[in-house]
């Protein structure tokens, strides 16, 4: 029989700085083996700890991050704020006509995408296409952008964690994806040591995370405003994703599909 083992403090501190040092060594020898890197970033807490952690051993790595015109206006803020603050030189890739004002503004490279077959298959939807056809919305926004993205990598970071959801429980920390190795660094990070490693940085948390409602749910993993809802503490932080749709607490495909 299986039996939880509890931890002293000093334990968990321990455990904590081992996962930091432990996911250090993974970005160390992915650059050393795979010069062509980058780092995808949502701008989500995990995402800022793995940018944190892969700029530490290698300070001028890329940095991408896959937005959509659905995404919050806070996020396209907090990207602002943060490639400015940490000097990470984003590189986005976006799905529209043209750059929003604020990346514009920002002289935030960005990478526009054709929109033509996301405009044509959201006419056909009788409902927004991201309740109506939730895989095929996220396919044209997200894993469409990221085979963009990825095209002329070796190796590819991510701030995928395995206690996130039901999606994610089997993935590793290193994936080989038909020639595309995936990078998992802090897959083994509990939810409270992302915020602690935050806290410890002085990195600070996208806004939405520090939102509260009187019924005391929060926001714990973010996407795209029209399918990104508050939950409770004892639930998993991917259940406020796509609520009342056909992949609720699921996935967005760019860790499910092949990219290459």
């Amino acid at each position: 029989m299986n039996q939880e083992v509890e931890l002293s403090k000093s334990e968990i501190i321990d455990l904590f700085h081992y996962k930091i040092e432990h996911a250090k060594d993974i970005m160390k020898e992915a650059i050393e083996k795979y010069p062509n890197i980058a780092v995808a970033c949502s701008f989500g807490k995990d995402s800022m700890v793995v940018v944190d952690i892969a700029r530490r051993v290698k300070n001028d790595i890329p940095i991408f991050a896959i937005m959509t015109p659905h995404k919050p206006p806070e996020t396209f803020k907090y990207l602002v704020e943060m490639n400015t603050t940490m000097n990470l030189n984003v590189k986005v890739y976006l799905v529209a006509d043209e750059v929003p004002k604020i990346l514009k503004d920002a002289n935030i490279e960005t990478v526009l995408l054709p929109t033509a077959e996301f405009k044509n298959e959201s006419a056909a939807c009788k409902r927004e296409i991201y309740f109506e056809k939730p895989d095929l919305c996220c396919k044209l926004l997200k894993v469409n952008p990221t085979r963009e993205a990825v095209k002329n990598l070796d190796a590819w970071c991510t701030g995928l964690r395995n206690t996130e959801g039901r999606t994610r429980l089997d993935y590793k920390e290193i994936e080989n994806k038909n020639g595309l190795m995936k990078i998992n660094p802090i897959l083994t990070f509990e939810e409270e040591e992302v915020m602690q490693y935050l806290r410890d940085n002085d990195i600070p948390l996208h806004p939405w995370y520090e939102m509260e409602f009187e019924d005391g749910r929060k926001y714990r993993s973010l996407g795209c405003a029209t399918c990104t809802k508050p939950i409770r503490d004892d639930q998993l932080e991917r259940e406020g994703r796509w609520i009342d749709t056909s992949k609720c607490g699921g996935e967005c495909g760019i860790h499910t599909q092949q990219l290459k």
